[in-house]
């Protein structure tokens, strides 16, 4: 009880608790574990948030890249297609390109008439500048 006859504003009174002692251990305990929830949240708060200089990309932006790399594929795969085009031994066949500008892969697929054409498409594209390696899905045309 305080000097006016009122109890104190807390449900443990002091009278409760064996000592002064207690009493401020208790409070010791509550005050170290409220700063310890602030200050994990605080770091919480700071790790899930990104940096300002690692920003995400917009929308924007990713599609721009998209349609960038897009037409960088494209561009790869018309001169290899070209190239082998050009190439008198590679006549009569059907082949399809398919190209990734940023690792400079190549992948040939379609027809040829024979199995030297195999050879003769990979090193036609493999010559092409950009190209880093090429594989091919090409299948041997049998005649019905």
């Amino acid at each position: 009880m305080l000097l006016d006859g009122t109890r104190p504003a807390m449900t443990t009174s002091r009278s409760s608790l064996k000592s002064t002692g207690d009493y401020m251990t208790l409070r010791y305990k509550v005050l170290t574990g409220a700063l310890a929830v602030l200050l994990s949240t605080a770091a919480l708060a700071q790790s899930a948030t990104p940096a300002a200089d690692t920003a995400a990309p917009t929308r924007a932006q990713l599609r721009a890249q998209m349609r960038a790399d897009r037409a960088a594929n494209h561009a790869l795969a018309k001169q290899v297609h070209d190239a082998l085009y050009k190439n008198k031994d590679l006549n009569d066949t059907d082949i399809a390109v398919f190209a990734n500008k940023r690792t400079g892969k190549i992948i040939l697929a379609g027809t040829i008439l024979d199995e030297s054409q195999d050879q003769v498409a990979q090193d036609t594209a493999s010559k092409v500048p950009g190209v880093e390696s090429v594989a091919t899905k090409l299948t041997l045309y049998a005649a019905p």
